[in-house]
């Protein structure tokens, strides 16, 4: 008990006040100085692979694909969602732009819209022919086109006619009832055809059954010849273009280079996603089945099958958003030779499967990246990269592979005969509005490298030099139940880890997984690491709390009894870079049960605390909602904005109605069922309080504006 204690009071000690300290520009410091920290830092590879940076001399906005070039070597494609298409020469690190569609085309500017595939003919060199997969707003809605396009420069420039046009011949037009779900990826086979990705059409649930509908060309996979007509498929019944059916929205599929097979990713719904090789007629199961299980919805009409079985597909405890990549081929990484690697967009985790014995295949995880991945790429060689939406990567081997201590007390982190209390070197801190983690209280460290800093972006996130490591104790009632640590590498990339207390409260260890165990009547869920990128992610600056608007309040550091403000004392000590500017001293979250505080302030910081890591530019979500603090209420995209998914069954419910919370989908899901529940991660009991606040604020508004 003693030891529950001992947390308990720190908890209660950072709302009280405590004695005077040192102060630094005429405030008071609640530390004198820095910690000397040894023994808390994270690994110096954390996975079987690393990813070596690329281009680092350029920035881009939502690249979703990198293809080399078909016979320079060196030079890669890089293509924007918005339009853009990048020549990248990396022999010289010189970047040109090929063309940039939005300034000819009104391309749809929805999450899963724009620019979404490009291709080389297999004849480039002579013919220049290229080809690319958009969508476009047109007179009768949305419309995916695959148009072909042509270069005279080898892939330089792109031609245009005597009116500064580029030269279009549209091979492939089909209007999208919905916003969502658009595939969009194309690319030629070994058979030198062109295979389209489609995805079923949008909406949830597939609502008009469209993916088993052999005369539509939603929910399917294509193959056309390089003119874009219909080659010889030969599906009985089907619509002659038709290669394969019954995908929800494939994301990126690729050729296996000595064996020709087809693999692709199937981005799934609420419960998996999955990872399948494409034959010619075969029918994948959506909308009948979501990976291996059967779904609740009416197949209708549909053929009865037979249904093919993904190889492979993980839960939404893992991902949310499958990414397909390539069966590796090349020379770099011969453990993995024949392999197939992919990964997902929500948590970066990077996989690989491998062939058994019986046919079967072994999933195993490479690396957390902690970025978004939107795509692979594969060189003339067959290396492989990513394409993130926080910069381009050659996936590499690592020297050596290091594992993280099984038992809590062994990590550094932790006093090694007392591990419920913290190291000498941890920096303890707290947050204004913490995020909602099914009514634990919690306390929170900072662990730095001797010689490092912190350093203060423009928007006020706090970026942890390599070698940090996050501590978070999670107590429910007056018991420790799980300590996380959240890593940030030395190869650059972030990676979480759960510890699990025992009954006497005297250790903890990993967690291998994910778990969901009862504790004192309540079921609390252990994510597993690719869960803690979900929310973490890049786009929030991985670290999440550790901004100026959440650290700027008083703080009764436990070590002197002091009070005094985080962000002064951070600057003080010498952990900041540079301090604070005035205008990030000025800003500060509100406490969302703080009745002296405005509604609107107390809403909107709930919002940011808990929403706003994934809802944001770059976020890990498809949908375009921006709900930052800062950002104003008529801007987040959520005023009078239909849902892409689901209406969770009331008809013209949108995002956020003015004045009528019981049609706003931002308060619905936060009580809604389990599958539809937001947040969606690790959340098992809603927060009524925190969602009763919303409904109150929205049922307050009058407009946007």
């Amino acid at each position: 008990m003693q030891r529950c204690l001992l947390l308990l009071i720190c908890l209660i000690v950072t709302a009280c006040g405590g004695g005077s300290g040192n102060s630094s520009g005429g405030e008071t410091l609640g530390l004198a100085e820095r910690p000397s920290n040894t023994e808390c830092l994270a690994f110096e590879g954390s996975g079987e692979v690393q990813l070596t940076p690329i281009a680092t001399s350029f920035s881009f906005n939502s690249p979703l694909l990198m293809l080399p070039h078909p016979s320079q070597s060196g030079i890669f494609y890089v293509v924007e969602q918005g339009g853009v298409i990048y020549r990248l020469d990396l022999t010289t690190d010189n970047r040109t732009q090929l063309a940039d569609l939005s300034e000819t085309y009104s391309l749809s500017t929805c999450g899963e819209c724009g620019l979404l595939g490009m291709a080389f003919d297999p004849a480039f060199s002579t013919n220049g022919f290229l080809y690319l997969s958009f969508t476009e707003d047109t007179n009768t809605g949305m419309t995916s086109f695959v148009a072909r396009f042509e270069s005279a420069d080898n892939g330089q420039s792109l031609r245009q006619d005597t009116n500064g046009a580029l030269l279009r011949n549209n091979l492939l037009e089909q209007p999208q009832p919905f916003s969502n779900h658009n595939g969009g990826h194309i690319t030629f086979g070994p058979d030198g055809l062109l295979y389209v990705g489609l995805g079923d059409g949008g909406s949830a649930n597939d609502p008009g059954n469209r993916a088993q509908n052999l005369s539509t060309r939603l929910g399917k996979i294509l193959r056309l010849n390089p003119d874009g007509s219909p080659a010889s498929n030969g599906i009985s019944g089907a619509l002659p273009e038709i290669y394969a059916y019954g995908l929800r929205n494939p994301w990126r599929y690729s050729f296996d280079r000595l064996t020709g097979d087809l693999w692709a990713g199937d981005v799934g719904q609420n419960r998996f996603e999955e990872i399948s090789r494409i034959t010619l007629g075969g029918n994948y199961g959506w909308r009948c089945y979501e990976g291996f299980e059967r779904t609740s919805n009416s197949c209708g009409d549909s053929p009865s099958g037979p249904f093919i079985d993904p190889i492979a597909a993980y839960g939404h405890n893992e991902g949310v958003s499958v990414t397909g990549g390539y069966v590796y081929r090349g020379n770099n990484m011969p453990a993995m030779q024949g392999d197939y690697l992919f990964s997902d967009f929500g948590s970066g985790t990077l996989w690989a499967l491998t062939e058994q014995p019986d046919g079967s295949f072994k999933r195993r995880t490479l690396l957390e990246t902690g970025r978004n991945v939107a795509s692979f790429a594969e060189d003339t060689a067959g290396e492989l990269y990513l394409v993130t939406f926080s910069g381009l990567f050659r996936i590499d081997p690592v020297a050596v592979e290091t594992e993280l201590p099984q038992q809590l007390s062994d990590t550094g982190c932790v006093q090694a005969n007392a591990p419920w209390q913290p190291a000498d070197g941890l920096i303890p801190y707290t947050v204004i509005e913490p995020f909602w983690s099914d009514g634990a209280d919690k306390t929170r460290y900072l662990a730095l490298p001797n010689g490092t800093n912190i350093t203060v972006d423009d928007s006020g996130d706090l970026n942890l030099p390599r070698g940090s490591v996050l501590v978070k104790n999670f107590l429910l009632g007056q018991n420790l139940i799980e300590t996380r640590l959240f890593l940030h590498n030395a190869d650059g990339s972030w990676s979480g880890y759960s510890y699990q207390w025992d009954d006497a409260g005297s250790d903890a260890e990993l967690v291998d997984g994910s778990q969901e165990v009862d504790v004192g009547g309540q079921t609390w869920h252990y994510p597993s690491a690719g869960e803690c990128s979900l929310c973490h992610t890049a786009a929030a600056g991985f670290s999440l709390g550790l901004e100026t608007s959440q650290l700027n309040r008083d703080f009764t550091y436990p070590q002197t009894g002091i009070t005094a403000n985080q962000l002064a004392t951070l600057a003080g000590i010498g952990v900041l870079s540079e301090p604070p500017t005035p205008a990030q001293r000025d800003q500060r979250l509100s406490r969302s049960t703080d009745d002296s505080e405005s509604i609107t302030s107390r809403a909107r910081s709930y919002l940011h605390s808990n929403c706003s890591h994934c809802h944001r530019p770059g976020g890990t979500t498809q949908s375009s909602m921006d709900l930052r603090f800062t950002t104003a209420l008529a801007d987040t995209g959520t005023c009078g904005t239909p849902p892409a998914n689901t209406d969770l069954g009331r008809p013209g419910a949108q995002l956020l109605t003015p004045g009528d919370a019981d049609n706003s989908l931002l308060y619905l899901r936060m009580t809604a069922e389990q599958e539809f529940r937001m947040p969606p991660i690790s959340i098992l009991q809603p927060d009524t309080e925190g969602a009763q606040l919303i409904a109150d604020w929205i049922n307050e508004l009058a407009s946007c504006n």
